[in-house]
This record gives structure tokens, C-alpha cells and sequence, in this order.
């Protein structure tokens, strides 16, 4: 019986094996540790150029009374803040020991259709006064007709008083109050809820207005036309 020399793979053979065996190897690897992979991947290629920095935060602009906010929704400027003792034709009403704060702004409705000065989506959504928290003006009415919540048609400017119900002595010593403008984003509603609508404030700019006790407001007017007439002899 004669043993021939031992056979040997063909180069070819033994390449399709190889091939073979790192496919079965791979198949083996968990789904989950491709990912793992590319997120050292990632971080040791960002390590490499100063890591993970975080991007800066602009800061939010700092505005003077009778200077203009715009946004997409709205154009706001402030011109005025006032403390009173009482103040219905705003369609605010107080209670013993309260006051009235009021804030008199001209808004300009930027958007391409009417929309309402009080809501969730309106002018009171858009204005704060941080010291009182989180919270709309009680009411808002226009300045010339006493509106209560007036709609605002698309580029059409109107004056505009937001009134808050206040402790008495909460502004009572104060010089100025700070306020914050809020822009809001515009929501298109799919499947469920249908139409459009501003929600979602953020505060864009804040500013700091001069605030004048005016009582019981019968002097409001002289004191009116006191400032004009300080303003323009400046």
C-alpha cells in the first residue's frame, strides 16, 4: 500500500476560507457594539480638537423704553410704565390693598393675519415683569377706545395698556421696573390637531423702565405733560 504526499490547498481555496471565517466572526458581534464603536470613533477624533466645548449662548439684548423688539409675531415698544391706584377702563379691577401696575407699549402686528392681544398666543403671552413671576397682565386694552382685548390687524400699529392687580406696596418705593419680551414660535398642527398657533415663549430681550406713582390718576395727565415738557427742554 503506497501513501501518497499529503495534499495541499490551492491559494484560492485557502483565501475563500479565510473569507469565510471572518464572516461567521462578524455575524457573532452584537448589533449594539457598532455603535459603541463609532462613539469612541467620534470622541477620540473630537478629543483631538479641543473636545467637547460647548457652544456659546448669545446674551439677550438689554433694551431702553421706546426702543422696538421685533420678532415674527409681534413689534413691540414700551414706552411707560405706571403705578395707580385703580384703573377700569383697562379692564383691570382691584381689591382692598391692591394697585394697579400698567405698562403703556405700542404693538404692531407683523404677521399676515389678525391676531388677539390676550391668549396664550397673543401680547400677554409675549410681555413679563419678572418680579411678579410668571404671570399675564390681568387684562389689556387699547389706549385711545379702552378695547378690552382688542384683535390686532396685520400692520396696523396700536397702543396698547397691559395691567396687572398688585400689592399695594409691591412697587411702592420703586424707581423702575424691569420687564422681559418674549418671542413665540409658530406651530402648524398635522393628523390630530389641525390650524396654526404661537406658543412656546422664550425671553428674547429684557429692559428696565422708569416707573411713575401717578395716584389716584387724576394728576396723570399734568404729569404727562410735566415729562413732555422736561423731555424737550433737554
Amino acid at each position: 500500500m503506497t501513501s501518497g504526499a499529503p495534499s495541499s490547498s490551492a491559494p484560492g481555496d485557502e483565501e475563500a476560507e479565510r473569507a469565510r471565517w471572518v464572516s461567521r466572526a462578524w455575524d457573532r458581534v452584537p448589533t449594539g457594539w457598532f455603535a459603541g464603536i463609532l462613539t469612541a470613533a467620534f470622541l477620540a477624533a473630537t478629543a483631538a480638537f479641543g473636545g467637547l466645548a460647548e457652544a456659546a449662548v448669545p446674551p439677550v439684548p438689554e433694551l431702553r423704553a421706546g426702543e422696538t423688539h421685533q420678532n415674527e409675531q409681534f413689534a413691540l415698544t414700551v414706552e411707560r410704565a405706571v403705578l395707580i391706584d385703580e384703573l377700569p377702563e383697562a379692564g383691570v379691577t382691584v381689591e382692598a390693598g391692591e394697585r394697579v401696575l400698567a405698562l403703556v407699549l405700542t404693538a404692531e402686528n407683523v404677521w399676515d393675519r389678525a391676531q388677539p392681544s390676550a391668549g396664550s398666543g397673543g401680547i400677554t403671552a409675549a410681555v413679563r415683569i419678572p418680579e411678579l413671576g410668571d404671570v399675564p397682565a390681568d387684562s389689556v386694552a387699547r389706549f385711545d377706545d379702552t378695547t378690552v382685548s382688542p384683535y390686532l390687524q396685520p400692520r396696523v400699529p396700536a397702543q396698547l395698556v397691559l395691567a396687572w392687580a398688585v400689592d399695594a406696596g409691591r412697587f411702592e418705593t420703586a424707581e423702575d421696573v424691569d420687564i422681559e419680551l418674549r418671542d413665540l414660535s409658530l406651530r402648524t398642527g398635522a393628523l390630530v390637531v389641525s390650524g396654526q398657533w404661537w406658543d412656546t415663549p422664550v425671553t428674547a430681550a429684557r429692559m428696565s423702565v422708569g416707573l411713575t406713582d401717578v395716584g389716584a390718576g387724576a394728576d396723570a395727565a399734568e404729569a404727562d405733560a410735566a415729562t413732555d415738557e422736561a423731555e424737550g427742554g433737554e
